[in-house]
Parts: C-alpha cells; sequence; structure tokens
C-alpha cells in the first residue's frame, strides 16, 4: 500500500480552482491526438455504443460522438461535467453523463463496442483500486469490444513513492501551471495530485490480471497529454 492518499475528488478541487479564475476550461477542450488516430483508422459504422471514463470535461466524449458512437461520460468531478455538458451543447451533440467512481461503473454488463480510458488510470495510485477498474472495464464491454487506454508511462518499472522520488517532487506541492482566459494565459498555482504512471511491463500485467489477451502496447507523445504508453486491447 502506498504511503500517498487516493482522493476521488482530487480533480473537482482543482477545477473548482480554475473555474474561479475566470477560465472556462482547465486544458483547452482538443481531443486527445493519439485516439484521433485510433478512430480514424477504425472508421467505426455509426450508432455503437462508447463508455469514456474519467471524461473530465469532455473534450474526448464529444469527439466519439462526432465519430458517430452513442456515448456514456463518466466523471467523479460534478464541476467537470457540468463543464462538459456545456462544451457538449455548444458542439451539438447528446451525450450521456453520469457522475460516478469508475471502480463502481453504474452501467450493466456487455454493452458498450468501445470503452476509452484517458489519463484516469494513472491517477488511480492503489493496485487493488486499478484492478477493480480494469475488471470492471472488462465487464461492461461487449464481446469483441475494445478497450483504448492512453495513460502517462516511464521505461522501467516503477512504485509510486520511486516515481515521486525520481521526480524530485511530492503530491500536494504547489507548482504554477498556465490556464487561458479569453486570449490570455494567466500562471496560477495547482497541488500536484498523487499519480502512478507505469512501465509497459506493469501496465500489461494489470491488463491481463483483467481478463484482456492480445494486448497492443506502444508508447506515443500524445497531446495534450505527454508521453504515453498506449494499451489496445480486445474483450475475447
Amino acid at each position: 500500500m502506498t504511503k500517498y492518499h487516493y482522493d476521488i475528488y482530487a480533480y473537482e478541487k482543482r477545477y473548482n480552482r480554475v473555474y474561479e479564475t475566470g477560465a472556462p476550461f482547465w486544458e483547452e477542450p482538443i481531443p486527445t491526438s493519439a485516439l484521433v488516430n485510433f478512430l480514424r483508422k477504425l472508421n467505426p459504422p455509426k450508432g455503437l455504443r462508447a463508455i469514456d471514463m474519467g471524461c473530465g470535461e469532455g473534450r474526448d466524449s464529444v469527439c466519439l460522438s462526432k465519430f458517430g458512437f452513442d456515448v456514456t461520460s463518466i466523471d467523479a468531478s460534478r464541476s467537470g461535467l457540468k463543464r462538459a455538458k456545456e462544451y457538449a451543447k455548444t458542439k451539438k451533440v447528446s451525450i450521456g453523463f453520469l457522475a460516478a467512481d469508475v471502480m463502481n461503473l453504474p452501467v450493466r454488463d456487455e454493452i458498450y463496442d468501445l470503452a476509452i480510458n484517458i489519463a484516469c488510470l494513472q491517477m488511480l495510485i492503489h493496485q487493488d483500486i486499478r484492478d477493480k477498474h480494469l475488471h470492471e472495464v472488462h465487464r461492461v464491454l461487449s464481446h469483441e469490444g475494445t478497450f483504448f487506454s492512453c495513460n502517462v508511462g516511464v521505461d522501467k518499472s516503477v512504485s509510486v513513492e520511486d516515481f515521486y522520488k525520481n521526480l524530485g517532487k511530492e503530491p500536494g506541492n504547489q507548482i504554477l501551471r498556465k490556464i487561458k482566459i479569453g486570449t490570455e494565459e494567466k500562471e496560477i498555482f495547482l497541488p500536484i495530485i498523487a499519480a502512478w504512471p507505469k512501465a509497459k511491463e506493469q501496465y500489461l500485467e494489470e491488463f491481463e490480471r483483467a481478463g484482456f489477451s492480445n494486448v497492443k502496447a506502444y508508447k506515443e507523445n500524445v497531446t495534450p497529454v505527454g508521453d504515453c504508453w498506449i494499451l489496445i486491447a480486445r474483450k475475447r
């Protein structure tokens, strides 16, 4: 068990801090580049079902909808979801948003053709929580359903404690981050939220424990997330 505390509402606090400054979004609502490339290659037929876990402000949920998916979006932050709903409305897409924990997805078994997790799995810093989430993903995917995971990664296996030791910073430390208000940028202090970016082997091990096999894994510098391990798995 890590010494760091997993706070399900950490992003709720961050979103509120950002919105208090007058910024419309924590991050510019540009869809994740790796997801866009994946969907273009997939070229899915219209009407398939997708679930976006840890959807935040909805940038990737809107992207899925634009590609023709019937989308359900999950996040624990009500402030983030409120902004996501507003954003979806401006883009004229219909998305089902649910305030929930990704460890306990409030949906039926085997109903989604695609599940995505972008920069959410990395925020689960206890292995039992990660395992429970991945089992939930496996549960809600239909037979032959696809899981697309894009999370910050490292090259060598690492514990949460060693990751922050190597980083030279600690969760809770205040750092300056840039946010955009209109045409201007502003710097504000925000706390580091504990995360556990893993190596390829670590990600593959937990995917296999959840029941996924024949997982494709590759590393890519992803806009706006950063250096990520992308894992694409299919439920057999």
